[in-house]
């Protein structure tokens, strides 16, 4: 299961049963928060137990729950979670599941320290500008001198240093960081 969970513009506006049912649900967990909610005493306990990874996204957040691909919970309105929810499934589950990637790559561990996607080097960067511009792993490997396989290494090393898991989600993450440096 995935979430993502706010604090709100106002306080006390995450719901305490409905933090506790994700972090206390079977199965693994991944959890974004904004950085009011992230300061709670609850979260820290539960990520120092590594019972559910959590990460604290900078900006602004709407909540939500993935679940397996096969459903998302999207509240109604987002002051009261009371005033009930819209559940998705395939195939509009897919984006939410998507967006729940980019959150997920744009944020940082909870308790501190940057994200996974400090700055690129080398064959690393030149694959990256690469595939921001839109080329194939096939297009990258010819302009580069690579073997198809050597492109499909570094892709999949780009995946685990930015913690994503779809191509559309490894690309927001490669332009932010590509735009920066």
């Amino acid at each position: 299961m995935s979430g993502i969970l706010s604090n709100g513009s106002r306080a006390g506006v995450c719901d305490p049963a409905l933090l506790e049912s994700m972090l206390f649900s079977p199965g693994r967990r991944r959890l974004v928060v904004d950085s009011r909610l992230a300061g709670g005493e609850l979260m820290r306990h539960h990520e120092k137990a590594r019972q559910t990874e959590i990460r604290v996204y900078g900006g602004v957040l709407r909540h939500m729950l993935v679940f397996d691909a096969r459903y998302a919970v999207v509240p109604l309105d987002e002051l009261s979670l009371h005033a009930g929810a819209l559940v998705l499934r395939p195939p509009l589950v897919g984006p939410c599941g998507q967006f729940f990637g980019v959150l997920w790559s744009e944020s940082r561990p909870l308790g501190g320290g940057p994200g996974r996607g400090a700055c690129l080097k080398g064959r690393q960067r030149q694959v990256a500008d690469l595939l921001v511009e839109g080329a194939t792993d096939h297009q990258v490997a010819n302009r580069l001198g690579l073997s198809s396989r050597t492109v499909r290494t570094i892709v999949s090393e780009l995946h685990d240093r930015f913690g994503t898991t779809s191509r559309m989600a490894l690309g927001f993450r490669l332009g932010r960081v590509t735009k920066r440096v």
